[in-house]
């Protein structure tokens, strides 16, 4: 729970005010703050069917941004005055971009459904990263969500290995669950990590600390609470890292969420794998992660397939998918990360 001085929740009071583009569809609906493009999700009540409530923390949009990392210097958008907000309609969503003289970052809310559903009840959330300087440039992204629907029993977050968390977490590629859920009494919200694309890293952690830290969060503690500032106040943190965009182009990072019942039904239907979205899943299966050491065979097979799939997509620019693109570079890293630990 967080705690304002009077002033601040008359500022907040007085930003809420502000207009908001606001698009639904399904179960679920998003809403975008038109000054400084800081977007809630919400999901419909599925019990009574009456009224919308939010997934995210929605007294002050601000406590959920986005932080775009170029070339080592960190941009908060919808605070740097260097990016100008652009709100919009789209045809399943909306978005929100901010763009400044030589980059831009477009984040994309649309509807989705999953196979257990006749209507839309989750989103996929694509960041389009541009690059109109005249030179390359490192860019990275940080996502902050600040989370509220597990806060009230205490559970915070549940996922495919835990029904609760009590300590701060930090989830890379070697480490990842299936999913993570913010489960509440009546909605949940759960960002699927099974497959691609997915961030690189997830953090879990108390919103304060989180949102204190300029860009990587190092040192998980236990509990989600600092007092008395940010009490029982978790957040989740998603993070791209530095990639890099070569002038006049861009790159596109996404990660879907589902919106679901409250308590643990939902996080067991996850469980027993009952719940699947289309298009969230593997574009390539020429390097998958190994679970056990492979001989020098059969990694030396794993590079030639890589290198045909690289050579493919080469020859194929113009129609490759987001996806495959996210699947390559992640089969890089991890022929990166097998060379630097002397398994290859």
């Amino acid at each position: 729970m967080k705690r304002y001085p009077v002033l601040v929740v008359l500022l907040i009071l007085g930003c809420v005010s502000l207009g908001a583009l606001d698009v639904r569809e399904g179960t679920v609906r998003v809403k975008a703050d038109e000054i400084n493009g800081r977007i809630i999700l919400y999901g419909l009540d599925m019990r009574s069917n009456a009224r919308y409530e939010a997934l995210l923390f929605d007294t002050d949009a601000r406590t959920s941004f986005l932080t775009v990392s170029i070339d080592g210097r960190f941009a908060r958008l919808g605070e740097d005055q260097e990016f100008r907000t652009n709100v919009r309609k789209i045809k399943k969503g909306l978005e929100v971009e901010y763009r400044s003289s030589l980059y831009a970052v477009i984040q994309r809310v649309e509807f989705i459904r999953s196979s257990d559903s006749r209507v839309a009840n989750g989103f996929k959330i694509s960041y389009i990263l541009r690059n109109s300087s005249p030179r390359d440039s490192k860019m990275g992204l940080k996502q902050i969500l600040d989370t509220r629907l597990g806060e009230k029993s205490g559970i915070h977050f549940a996922t495919d290995g835990f029904s609760k968390s009590d300590e701060e977490k930090v989830f890379s590629a070697a480490d990842f669950p299936r999913f993570i859920s913010s489960p509440g009494e009546i909605s949940s919200l759960t960002l699927l990590l099974d497959n691609l694309p997915r961030p690189d890293i997830v953090v879990l952690a108390n919103w304060k600390r989180l949102a204190d830290t300029t860009w990587a969060y190092l040192s998980p503690m236990r509990g989600y609470s600092l007092v008395p500032f940010s009490v029982n106040d978790s957040a989740m943190g998603l993070y791209w890292n530095d990639t890099i965009v070569k002038a006049g182009d861009s790159v596109t990072f996404s990660c879907y969420f589902l919106h679901g019942l409250g308590g643990l039904e939902f996080v067991k239907r996850l469980k027993d794998g009952e719940v699947q979205v289309e298009g969230f899943s593997k574009s390539l299966s020429a390097a998958p992660a190994p679970e056990k050491p492979k001989d020098a065979a059969l990694r030396i097979e794993e590079i030639r397939r890589l290198l045909e799939a690289i050579d493919a997509a080469i020859l194929g620019l113009e129609s490759i998918e987001d996806g495959d693109v996210e699947a390559l570079r992640a089969a890089l890293e991890e022929l990166e990360g097998l060379s630097l630990q002397g398994e290859l």
